[in-house]
């Protein structure tokens, strides 16, 4: 790919001022600097729009989470204030830490560089558009900032019934943190279900793991109406265990399935 030197605008200046003196003097020499010209300014466009097309794939791949994340961070103070800069920062460190290394590998990341601020709006506007396309597509559900854990269990319990589960809610109190034990085509599972605001830490994932082990289950899942920290990530991938949104429990056998292909 044409990377472009820092000094590309005096040179487009040159290259068009030589076009149009070129006219008159050598014909041959001009059009030839303005082929060079439109080469320098088509490569520019395709790199462009080569970002944004690796923007509408990766943004994508992470919808859910930024969607829950817009959704906290625009979420109205106690005051009724809402801080649309906190949530500029945060796509600016995804675009940073998700996005920009996939442009550097395709070496059109200094195309950001010349003017950040207006290609990073324009990043932001991008992919706040594919949020809202999701939000549209998704089936809206009956969870709301009213409901209480238990109210959330059931919930959750009804998403597996429908979906074939013999699903069975715990008593609340010598569960060793189970709240559903659902069982399906032979496979045992323990479910801890995570109503919060918040992001959901450690603490659920090793409590879910202790909870199949007492159980006797093979499969631990975590499963919540909000987003995951990143250490509850990885601590999940170390112990095999499953973290869920709740509107992807109703397909909870294919990721089970998705879980035992990895794991060999």
């Amino acid at each position: 790919m044409f990377r472009f030197p820092w000094r590309r605008k005096a040179l487009l200046f040159v290259l068009f001022s030589a076009f149009i003196v070129g006219l008159y003097l050598q014909p041959g020499v001009a059009w030839s600097g303005l082929t060079l010209l439109l080469f320098l300014c088509l490569t520019k466009v395709h790199s462009l729009l080569l970002i944004f097309d690796l923007t509408d794939r990766a943004a994508p791949k992470h919808v859910r989470t930024l969607a829950t994340k817009r959704a906290h961070i625009l979420s109205p103070d106690e005051y009724g204030n809402v801080s649309e800069d906190s949530w500029d920062r945060h796509l600016n460190a995804f675009i940073k830490k998700t996005l920009l290394p996939e442009f550097q590998r395709r070496k059109i990341d200094h195309l950001l560089t010349g003017d950040a601020k207006r290609h990073l709006r324009r990043l932001r506007i991008r992919i706040n558009r594919i949020i809202d396309r999701y939000q549209s597509a998704e089936p809206t559900d009956e969870i709301d900032d009213l409901m209480t854990g238990r109210e959330f269990e059931l919930y959750c319990h009804g998403i597996l019934q429908a979906a074939g589960w013999h699903a069975a809610l715990t008593p609340g109190s010598g569960d060793q943190g189970a709240d559903i034990i659902a069982e399906k085509d032979g496979r045992r599972v323990v479910i801890q279900c995570k109503f919060y605001n918040g992001s959901v830490g450690n603490k659920a994932v090793q409590e879910a793991y202790a909870a199949a082990a007492f159980q006797d289950a093979p499969f631990a899942v975590v499963v919540t109406n909000s987003i995951f920290t990143k250490s509850a990530h990885q601590l999940a991938h170390k112990n095999t265990v499953l973290l869920m949104h709740h509107t992807e429990l109703a397909d909870l056998g294919g990721r089970l399935n998705r879980l035992e292909r990895d794991a060999h």
